[in-house]
């Protein structure tokens, strides 16, 4: 079974198109739900990334996908974070390190 979320404007609209998808002998159910208010920040719904395929319905507040806003929360705690970090490394140390890794990376890709 697969679902198929709607947004459509208008309780008229919405009429006409559940009557028109209970026609069709595939349709199993059609159910109509308030949708979520996105605009009072109540609930914050991120959207998959641009130019990959959505396979599944638009999550509310997808902590995982790399293109959603982070919370104020969030930067607090990386404020937090930064300021306990003690290590301190050079740019030629930083340097030095991403080029080992990068030597590392091309040996396992060859």
């Amino acid at each position: 079974m697969e679902q198929l979320i709607i947004t459509i404007e208008g309780k008229s609209n919405a009429d006409l198109l559940m009557q028109l998808m209970l026609k069709f002998n595939f349709v199993k159910s059609v159910i109509r739900k308030k949708a979520l208010d996105t605009k009072s920040g109540a609930v914050k719904v991120v959207n998959e990334p641009a130019g990959v395929p959505v396979v599944s319905e638009v999550e509310p507040y997808n902590w995982i996908n790399p293109t959603r806003p982070a919370t104020d929360e969030e930067f607090e705690q990386l404020a937090l974070e930064m300021e306990q970090d003690k290590e301190e490394n050079s740019p030629e140390q930083v340097v030095n390190f991403v080029n080992k890794e990068l030597k590392a990376w091309r040996k396992r890709k060859k």
